[in-house]
């Protein structure tokens, strides 16, 4: 952060990164790719444009675009996208906002976090989005509306961890986590909630029993929404 306090003119473009995140959020795709040419005009170079294509496709526009003004100054990408991080609005469920009623499958509030070796109940919900949820006896299958880019996860880096949990007969939800997770992965199986990994057992679970997913960052304090289903063993 200290090449950022030493330049001004840095400053002032990640100023403008600061306000083109801001709008980008809230317009229309139209209007955000009228601000994607105003932002290619700025950095002005082939080079660059063509990586904030890229980035574009990631549906990451604003911190692409700090990432590349950072990089014509001189800044170094985790700077600047620390210092655009701290001057955008925080994460939907962070502290004094509220998680809208349908983005959850249940009240986040209600899972018992018994198994994994791991307690992701702070959680706040961050942008990856998942749905589809299926399971079998051996696995489950999901889809991702949303992947964990925003996490500065690449897609095929297994750096999150999904965790499961069952609903018993007493009505508690229990589980935790029980292996981790890649945006490139749509399937996990259930190797380790079988085997007793970490404390994992049934004991208590009806079968089929009402089941459910959440994916976590590895330091448990973001998460995906939670989605659920029905699980026939």
């Amino acid at each position: 952060m200290k090449k950022i306090n030493r330049s001004i003119f840095a400053l002032a473009v990640l100023a403008f990164a600061f306000a083109f995140a801001g709008c980008a959020a809230f317009r229309s795709p139209e209007a955000q790719a009228e601000l994607a040419k105003q932002a290619r005009r700025i950095v002005g170079t082939d080079e660059l444009s063509a990586k904030f294509d890229a980035a574009e496709e990631r549906a990451d526009l604003a911190f692409a675009f700090a990432a590349l003004t950072a990089e014509k100054n001189g800044i170094s990408e985790t700077d600047a996208r620390d210092y655009l991080a701290g001057r955008t609005r925080p994460d939907e469920g962070e502290e004094g906002e509220d998680v809208p009623a349908d983005v959850d499958a249940i009240d986040f509030a209600s899972l018992a976090w018994k198994f994994g070796g791991v307690d992701g109940s702070k959680a706040k919900l961050s942008s990856p989005r998942i749905s589809g949820l299926k399971a079998s006896a051996n696995g489950i299958s999901y889809k991702w509306d949303v992947g964990m880019s925003g996490w500065g996860l690449a897609h095929d880096q297994t750096g999150a961890l999904v965790c499961w949990f069952v609903e018993k007969e007493d009505g508690s939800i229990v589980g935790g986590k029980f292996d981790w997770i890649s945006t490139s992965r749509t399937t996990r199986d259930f190797k380790n909630i079988n085997t007793g990994y970490q404390g994992w057992n049934l004991d208590g679970v009806p079968n089929p029993c009402k089941a459910y997913m959440v994916v976590i960052t590895e330091d448990c304090r973001k998460r995906s929404n939670v989605i659920g289903t029905e699980w026939k063993r």
